[in-house]
């Protein structure tokens, strides 16, 4: 088992966020997490890599390989971030530091945990990997001279560039066109095939129904619905999954 979710309780000061949310994954698994805003999908993921607000309580348990997270000192889990756990965000733009070029920022996060030796090479390995067809150009562009789509291959490069076995991703694809979403969803399938286990936070069905091995639908902090992909789709029980699937299609 890569990681095992047990009984997470999250509040943020006086408000439950997470109430008692449990969940497994195995390496090669696509997970998506479905729900409204507002319904603590994000909250689980900032848990499992430990970069909740100071006001934040948590109980439960987090394991990662056997390792539980859950009290985890700072300095434990700053060795875990990047090397063991990836994570790429929803607005590239906001995550990116806009005064550094692509190629410093993919370099620090590999640089952090294994030093310097064949540093570039990793970060050139890693853009072609995540699909980046001009390198050269982008290593060397402010994250600001890049379109949406690179920028957020460039984020997943960062993510994915010290090689870790999980990957979060929060709603990464909600800001992008229809056709660059299609290829970016395209290389979580491709990281799934490689034996990575992801978490893939979204609102949207119509991405659950392009990557997702298992779902987990959530309301209120609650989960009120899991299972297979197909077993949502083609036999949804309880209400609020269905008027989440009847909203895709209709959208559609």
């Amino acid at each position: 088992m890569l990681l095992e979710v047990k009984d997470l309780s999250l509040s943020y000061g006086s408000k439950k966020v997470l109430k008692n949310v449990s969940f497994s994954l195995e390496r090669g698994e696509v997970l998506c997490i479905v729900g409204e805003s507002g319904s603590g999908k994000s909250s689980i993921l900032l848990s499992i890599i430990g970069l909740l607000p100071k006001h934040s309580s948590i109980s439960g348990s987090i394991k990662l390989e056997g390792r539980e997270l859950v009290g985890l000192p700072e300095t434990e889990y700053a060795k875990l971030r990047g090397k063991d756990i990836g994570i790429v965000f929803q607005e590239p733009s906001l995550y990116l530091d806009p005064l550094f070029k692509v190629k410093d920022q993919i370099m620090e996060a590999y640089t952090t945990h294994f030093g310097k030796v064949g540093a570039m090479d990793r970060v050139v390995e890693t853009l072609k990997k995540v699909g980046v067809q001009d390198v050269e150009r982008v290593m060397n562009s402010y994250p600001h001279q890049l379109s949406g789509g690179l920028r957020q291959r460039v984020c997943i490069a960062i993510a994915t560039v010290c090689d870790p076995s999980l990957i979060l991703a929060d709603e990464p694809t909600t800001a992008l066109d229809l056709t660059v979403q299609r290829k970016i969803l395209g290389l979580f399938t491709k990281l799934k095939e490689e034996g990575k286990g992801i978490i893939l936070v979204t609102h949207d069905f119509g991405v659950v129904a392009e990557v997702a091995d298992n779902v987990l639908v959530l309301k209120e902090g609650e989960v009120v619905e899991s299972g297979s992909v197909w077993d949502i789709f083609d036999n949804p029980k309880h209400e609020y999954t269905k008027n989440l699937l009847s909203a895709t299609y209709l959208k559609a």
